[in-house]
């Protein structure tokens, strides 16, 4: 695992994660078995959202459950791969967003969790 030294102390690199299902149920399942895993260490999971977009060439609509979760640089290409693999969605969103401004004490307890 490689973590940024920046003047001397190192330095995770923390990330925001999304991707959405169309059952609470499988939003659930999902954040367990990435938190068993120690890939994320916290996650929330939305109400219904009412979700529009293009697929196979039609605008469809459908109600989803946003799955959004905490982690690091460091484990997502594992974590990618453990979406890809148990999401059922033929192609799941799947967004990381860099978290670019963190309080200190939350940062240590997100690292501890992810044992970084």
């Amino acid at each position: 695992m490689k973590i940024k030294k920046f003047w001397g102390y190192s330095m995770s690199i923390p990330l925001l994660i999304t991707t959405t299902f169309e059952s609470r149920v499988d939003a659930e399942k999902m954040a367990t078995m990435l938190l068993e895993k120690r890939l994320i260490a916290c996650a929330q999971i939305s109400n219904s959202v009412s979700s529009h977009y293009w697929w196979q060439g039609n605008i469809v609509s459908s109600q989803e459950y946003v799955l959004v979760m905490k982690s690091d640089k460091s484990l997502y290409m594992n974590l990618e791969q453990v979406i890809r693999e148990f999401h059922p969605y033929e192609t799941p969103e799947i967004i990381a967003t860099t978290i670019t401004h963190l309080s200190a004490e939350y940062r240590q307890w997100l690292e501890k969790e992810l044992r970084i």
